[in-house]
């Protein structure tokens, strides 16, 4: 730690990125990022496209929108939906084999005076 701080010491850090700020992981996972793609021959782009990529397939493979949302840090739902409903693909007969799923748990009311509230 010594020889680290005779090399940045006059700075207000002591480990330090390239542009001199305080160092932290994100910078090296950019800076191997931007050396995975260049080798690989993927064209560049920002490593913040990862967490877009994270969360629509997810989304497009059916992961629960909740976890999804509180994965990516979003205040509710609503963000997650807004940004990411593009990507939630499912033809109607999926959604209405859903739908009766979700009926077997329904609790059914009809006209009946026991439930009445106002009495």
């Amino acid at each position: 730690m010594t020889r680290q701080k005779e090399l940045t010491g006059k700075y207000e850090y002591i480990f330090i990125n390239k542009s001199k700020k305080p160092f932290y992981a994100h910078d090296i996972v950019g800076v191997n990022f931007d050396k995975i793609l260049k080798k690989s021959g993927v064209e560049d782009r920002p490593l913040y496209n990862l967490r877009h990529t994270f969360a629509s397939q997810l989304i497009s493979k059916g992961a629960d929108i909740t976890w999804v949302s509180k994965m990516l840090g979003h205040k509710d739902v609503s963000i997650t939906l807004k940004i990411y409903t593009k990507f939630i693909q499912e033809d109607d007969e999926t959604r209405l084999k859903k739908i009766a799923k979700i009926d077997k748990f329904m609790v059914k009311f009809e006209n009946n005076d026991d439930w009445n509230i106002d009495k």
